[in-house]
């Protein structure tokens, strides 16, 4: 089978959907013949450029499109409220060279913005079966213009079959048992990835026998870290001991790190800032607790990492985040800082606690969020797609 992939973004900017189109389209590759279009990137664009490094070569094929000519260019576009769709015009004429050049037998699109119409077109015009996966980022929530609704359900229509990254994400657009398509979740990597925890926590400073907790998040202002730092005075003041260690970078981090010193809890937070892939595994292998907070997620790839490690995970009860965790750790409620410190608290207190639901976390990634069984769903909904135009 031929797919042509379509997105929006990917590597080596670094997030979790371009993660995500990597490890499903890397296993893809394998058994079938994979080009992937995406823009050129921007200037200014946030990148590590050695990430394609650190993950490994991208083994099929990459091409790169000017993003020149959307809607978004129209004047005035951002006082419709979405009326006007930021629709890109240069992806439609990329995938139409792709097209002649590469002759897909499916193409599955990424985001219904901007790229969306590219995969209707193909569909309806060229009679290439398209399947649109719906990532999350576009569908209604916080800074998404309300009309975009009304233009994600036109193109689902247009399109031979859609996915959706959990069910809040396809809830979100319909709301009813009737909607097309299916879910088909994010993956981790079962085994996941070795590490040397014991090394980390020396690196640290983290005797053994002192809690490590630990967070990994954009550090930027819908995530509300701040709720992490205010929770951990808490947990502090509360009489637990140890370290929390918040990996990731954004355009909080100085206002965050002002805020732990204003809390007077700078030595009991340390910040890493970017944690490369091939080091993650030590840091979720060194913690006791992983803490999460958020108050938009349509999956959550770093809560099911953690439970791939058998960890137990506080978070926050929003969104598509109890869907992943399901029995795998506590819940409270979004920014709630007293009780996400308690929770950490009983959690660093009680090791029988941790262990019952790190277990039962890591069963839940190993049944739902395996990557070769999320893979094994991409290709049986994209081969049947491609089979109902053979």
């Amino acid at each position: 089978m031929k797919i042509l992939v379509l997105t929006p973004t990917f590597l080596p900017v670094v997030g979790g959907a371009e993660i995500v189109l990597y490890e499903v389209y890397r296993r893809l590759a394998r058994r079938h013949e994979v080009c992937l279009l995406t823009p050129t990137l921007r200037d200014g664009t946030v990148c590590d450029p050695g990430v394609l490094a650190d993950i490994g070569d991208v083994p099929f094929a990459v091409e790169r499109y000017r993003d020149r000519v959307s809607f978004m260019s129209i004047p005035g576009h951002r006082l419709t409220g979405g009326a006007i769709p930021p629709f890109s015009l240069s992806a439609v004429a990329a995938v139409r060279r792709a097209v002649r050049r590469f002759c897909p037998d499916v193409l599955n699109v990424h985001y219904a913005m901007p790229t969306g119409l590219a995969g209707a077109v193909a569909d309806r015009w060229w009679g290439i079966p398209t399947v649109l996966t719906m990532n999350g980022r576009d569908v209604p929530g916080p800074g998404v213009p309300a009309l975009w609704k009304w233009w994600q359900r036109a193109l689902i229509a247009l399109v031979t079959d859609a996915t959706y990254v959990s069910y809040y994400c396809k809830d979100a657009l319909y709301r009813s048992d009737v909607a097309r398509g299916q879910v088909v979740y994010n993956g981790v990597q079962i085994p996941p990835p070795s590490g040397n925890g014991v090394a980390l926590r020396e690196a640290l400073g983290i005797p053994a026998g002192k809690p490590m907790l630990f967070a990994l998040q954009r550090l930027s202002p819908e995530k509300q870290v701040e709720i992490l730092l205010h929770a951990m005075k808490h947990y502090i003041d509360s009489g637990g001991d140890g370290i929390l260690v918040i990996g990731g970078t954004g355009s909080d981090a100085p206002r965050l790190s002002r805020l732990a010193a204003e809390l007077c809890i700078e030595k009991q937070v340390y910040f890493t800032g970017y944690i490369p892939q091939g080091q993650l595994s030590s840091y979720f292998l060194a913690c006791d607790v992983f803490v999460f907070h958020s108050t938009f997620e349509t999956f959550g790839l770093v809560i099911a990492q953690a439970m791939s490690y058998g960890k137990a995970v506080v978070t926050v009860r929003n969104t598509a985040i109890p869907e992943v965790l399901g029995d795998g750790g506590l819940l409270v409620e979004t920014g709630d800082w007293r009780a996400l410190g308690e929770a950490v608290l009983a959690l660093a207190r009680d090791e029988g606690m941790r262990r019952r639901l790190g277990q039962a976390g890591r069963a839940r990634t190993e049944a739902l969020f395996n990557w070769d069984h999320v893979v094994e769903h991409y290709e049986a909904v994209l081969s049947r797609a491609a089979g109902m135009r053979a």
